[in-house]
């Protein structure tokens, strides 16, 4: 079934325009496995994240423009976040709409390979996942390094935003 949607990539002031006043809406995958795959299929719909960091909890994010058949623009905003890959956007049924069809294609896009090194600074934990040959791959183990360290890194988490 073809989507009623054109979902387009926008760059990073459209999403810093378009942000305000928007949550999430739903997550995008419910499994540990799943969630590596999603980085790899918006990859291979969309290219690459506006950003993406070493941080778990705000690993990436996409602005994507859903635009509809009637030239209605909705606009989306695809993470991941603590919870894992999202979509977040206005609270209502336009958005809600326009996430469950963006969040159908996502799942059903073959992925791109790609690796991934990060943390969950709560455990602290590293993270290295990826996609090799289209199979997906995780691997968390606890960060063991001086506690000066990981307090350096967690202070300049922030700066590899843009």
């Amino acid at each position: 079934m073809e989507s009623k949607y054109k979902f387009i990539a926008q760059d990073m002031e459209t999403m810093n325009r378009t942000m305000f006043e928007t949550s999430g809406i739903r997550r995008i995958e419910e499994s540990f496995q799943d969630d590596v795959l999603c980085l790899g299929q918006l990859k291979t719909l969309f290219g690459e994240p506006l950003y993406i960091t070493d941080d778990l909890e705000d690993q990436f994010a996409y602005c994507i423009l859903a635009l509809t058949e009637e030239g209605k623009e909705i606009y989306l905003h695809v993470y991941g976040g603590s919870t894992g890959p999202a979509i977040g956007g206005k609270q209502d049924k336009d958005s809600r709409d326009a996430a469950d069809a963006l969040a159908k294609m996502i799942v059903q896009a073959h992925p791109s390979d790609y690796e991934y090194e990060g943390y969950y600074w709560d455990g602290p934990t590293v993270v290295r996942e990826g996609i090799r040959n289209g199979v997906p791959y995780r691997q968390e183990e606890e960060l063991a390094m001086p506690i000066e360290e990981r307090k350096r890194l967690y202070e300049e988490k922030d700066e590899e935003k843009p």
